[in-house]
């Protein structure tokens, strides 16, 4: 379950404010939940009103999620206007198969002028925080009718047949910081590389 981060928790889990060139990258806040569900609406139709407010209410700490120990994130994309033109909800997990990534259930933006500009500063973002937590790379999942109860189905989770995987490999450092990831240290990462 989303749980609305306290000020301090916003630098704690990387989730400070960035504007880009023409966007506000930010942490979704009481004042953008609204609008940040008519996009959520829009890519899962079945999504009621109150499944999202529950998701969003502060006081709901508890959820499917807070067992296995891991927190979703929910940041949006506002233009110079403060229109919300993006949302993502996102968790940092250890997978069986891709080692430890940046999991993203819903991916969505919604500008007639600019939504390549919006997903790309969106996706710059989810790359920054791949880096900072030395993940393998970002999966998005694939959305349909179930994707929103699906996101917190450890079943689901762990599957690897659904969405796509990026893979956070630049350069060399890079995929040295992904092998890491799956636990391999740089010798044995130089050893695997060399065969």
């Amino acid at each position: 379950m989303f749980k609305q981060p306290a000020a301090g928790d916003f630098h704690r889990w990387g989730l400070e404010a960035e504007m880009t060139r023409s966007y506000l990258i930010e942490p979704m806040g009481p004042e953008t939940a609204d609008a940040a569900y008519l996009l959520a609406q829009a890519a899962m139709p079945a999504l009621s009103k109150e499944e999202w407010r529950q998701f969003t209410d502060p006081r709901n700490a508890e959820g499917p999620l807070a067992a296995l120990g891991e927190r979703e994130a929910v940041v949006v994309a506002r233009n110079a206007k403060g229109y919300v033109k993006g949302l993502c909800i996102y968790a940092l997990r250890d997978h069986s198969t891709y080692g430890r990534l940046i999991d993203v259930p819903l991916f969505v933006v919604s500008s007639a002028a600019d939504g390549e500009g919006v997903a790309e500063e969106l996706i710059n973002f989810l790359r920054g925080q791949c880096d900072r937590r030395i993940c393998s790379g970002i999966r998005f999942w694939s959305i349909d009718q179930e994707a929103w109860t699906r996101r917190s189905a450890p079943d689901h989770i762990a599957r690897s047949d659904h969405g796509l995987f990026l893979p956070a490999l630049e350069s060399a450092a890079g995929i040295i910081k992904a092998l890491r990831a799956h636990g391999v240290t740089a010798p044995q990462a130089i050893d695997r590389l060399s065969r």
